[in-house]
């Protein structure tokens, strides 16, 4: 190797260095039945969730929202093929934010049960979908079962 091709590579090596460390991390959508808030995470346990279990859901998006509203959507069906809209509501976030936390407060106290969360009526599979007024953003997909 010469000079000129050590100087090249050096070069590359560099960049990719650069461009890897300014890299912005994919936004997922954590579900789960645990929260601290002192952390600020929800303990991701999964997608299987019984219709008692307790359901918080949290949009991890990495760095500052660089958008002012999140609309959590729930879906009735799979990924591959969504039914009928359950519900869904807009939330006001911040540039000082990297996460967002849906918690529901039950009736009878405590978190909100994936039954009441979810608003299904009876066991069966939702898609819980995350978007801002520039498209989507995140989606998951959730079994709700009666056990």
């Amino acid at each position: 190797m010469n000079k000129k091709q050590k100087v090249v590579m050096l070069a590359t090596l560099a960049l990719g260095g650069l461009f890897a460390g300014c890299s912005k991390s994919e936004p997922i959508i954590a579900c789960g039945r645990e929260w601290n808030p002192a952390v600020g995470y929800v303990a991701d346990t999964g997608s299987v969730f019984r219709m008692a279990d307790e359901l918080i859901i949290q949009l991890r998006y990495g760095t500052g929202f660089d958008f002012n509203t999140l609309k959590f959507a729930f879906y009735e069906g799979t990924l591959a093929k969504k039914g009928e809209k359950l519900w869904e509501h807009d939330f006001r976030v911040t540039n000082k934010m990297e996460a967002f936390t849906l918690e529901a407060r039950s009736r009878r106290g405590g978190y909100a049960t994936a039954r009441e969360m979810t608003k299904l009526k009876a066991p069966g599979t939702v898609v819980v979908e995350v978007s801002s007024e520039r498209g989507l953003i995140a989606e998951k997909q959730l079994s709700i079962v009666n056990q």
